[in-house]
């Protein structure tokens, strides 16, 4: 069987099977490459979601202003799946929601309601603390996001 994938423009793409073609939006895409990587590399994702897990323990002891640089270099979306990854700890919620203005403590809470009305699905998490992860390690580097020792 030939099997191949096109990319039509910025959001759609091709799966091409034989003869046979399926448009796929960017977000189908996204998510079929997330159940792939689950079967083909699940040590990875398995490995992806503890440094994610370890992320989000040691945040909760990062400097308010590192808090701060951390938010303002990250994407709005990014940072939405950040506060409702941080659902479950308190400590770290209220941390990130107090490095807000209140304007932004609004818009991110209606934002999480229609956002993530029916839950966050695992490939958006996974790409956006993926990012999150970066930024912090870019800002960690050069002395901007420091850590309290615990």
């Amino acid at each position: 069987m030939d099997i191949s994938v096109n990319q039509r423009n910025d959001e759609i793409f091709e799966l091409v099977f034989d003869e046979a073609v399926i448009p796929i939006s960017i977000g189908d895409m996204e998510r079929l490459h997330y159940q792939l990587s689950k079967i083909l590399r699940p040590t990875t994702v398995r490995e992806k979601k503890a440094r994610h897990q370890a992320f989000l323990a040691k945040l909760k002891f990062a400097e308010d202003s590192g808090i701060q640089a951390l938010m303002r270099r990250s994407a709005h979306d990014d940072i939405l799946v950040l506060l409702h990854a941080s659902e479950s700890n308190v400590t770290l919620k209220k941390k990130l929601y107090s490095n807000m203005s209140e304007n932004s403590k609004k818009i991110y809470v209606e934002d999480l309601v229609f956002q993530f009305r029916q839950g966050l699905p695992d490939y958006r998490l996974d790409e956006a603390m993926t990012r999150l992860l970066k930024i912090a390690e870019s800002l960690a580097k050069d002395g901007t996001l420091k850590f309290k020792r615990t």
